[in-house]
């Protein structure tokens, strides 16, 4: 959590040293960003890593965008957006498989250094690389278990139960888990014009987590045999595409400005 701490600090430092030029330039560009990608959850504690194998999740995520325009070619993107993401672990020996599948909501902040990319003459194109802190809310999941044939389970956050009613075969219970999901992104890519304010961004994101899942026994199912190990974090590479759209408030104001001028013009009386 320290780096995660200093990471966000440092993109609130620079943001806060380039708000007045912000203020100044009035501009900012919308966009919409959808992409495939895969997640793959790290046990913790090495010795515990022994009993399992993890594999990777694919998965997909979708995200609003706003982009402020900085000096010295950075700027400042937050996302607001929702994500598919999960873990694979084998068991006993990789005789069993847990295949869960998650569900986020997701917000980012990204500070972005942007460099002349020379593809085509008179287009001008950038690459860029960015960092910033990600977080992200569990909302709920689901998954199939089991050795050989694969029994399917929705997630409930709570103690399972010990008493009748009796817990179902078809519920997985998680204690102890932490819903809110801290992590760090890391992403290159570029950004070309499609036409007049309209521009494709492409990025190439990996996001280390540092909050673990829970506890490592923080999953129980109705089984003998069942093991998990939720002292887990989680490591997600994505690939993105976004379509932006540059919106200049002053140039729209001083197009305004010079319609209401017109407007309120006297008209020019002629002579006989």
């Amino acid at each position: 959590m320290t780096f995660f701490k200093y990471t966000l600090i440092s993109v609130a430092f620079v943001c806060a040293m380039n708000v007045n030029y912000t203020l100044k330039a009035q501009n900012f560009s919308l966009g919409l960003k959808v992409g495939p990608l895969l997640s793959r959850s790290v046990i913790a504690d090495k010795f515990d890593r022994k009993d399992f194998s993890q594999r990777n999740k694919p998965g997909f995520m979708g995200a609003g965008l706003i982009i402020f325009p900085l000096k010295n070619n950075y700027s400042f993107e937050t996302e607001i957006g929702l994500s598919q993401r999960g873990r694979k672990i084998l068991s006993n020996a990789d005789t069993w498989t847990n295949s869960a599948t998650y569900y986020y909501a997701d917000a980012s902040m990204l500070l972005r250094k942007s460099f002349p990319l020379r593809i085509r003459k008179n287009i001008p194109t950038q690459w860029f690389v960015n960092l910033g802190p990600n977080i992200s809310y569990w909302i709920g999941g689901h998954g199939k278990i089991g050795s050989g044939g694969l029994q399917s389970y929705d997630l409930v956050f709570g103690p399972m139960p010990l008493e009748p009613p009796q817990p179902d075969f078809d519920k997985m219970y998680l204690t102890n888990v932490n819903r809110w999901l801290f992590g760090v992104n890391i992403g290159t890519g570029f950004i070309a014009p499609l036409r007049r304010s309209h521009r494709l961004l492409t990025e190439l994101r990996f996001t280390s987590g540092h909050t673990f899942y829970g506890k490592p026994t923080s999953a129980s199912w109705r089984t003998l045999g069942f093991t998990d190990n939720l002292r887990a974090n989680e490591k997600v590479v994505s690939l993105t595409i976004a379509y932006l759209f540059d919106i200049d408030l002053k140039e729209s104001r001083k197009g305004k400005s010079t319609q209401d001028k017109d407007v309120h013009r006297k008209p020019i009386k002629k002579k006989h």
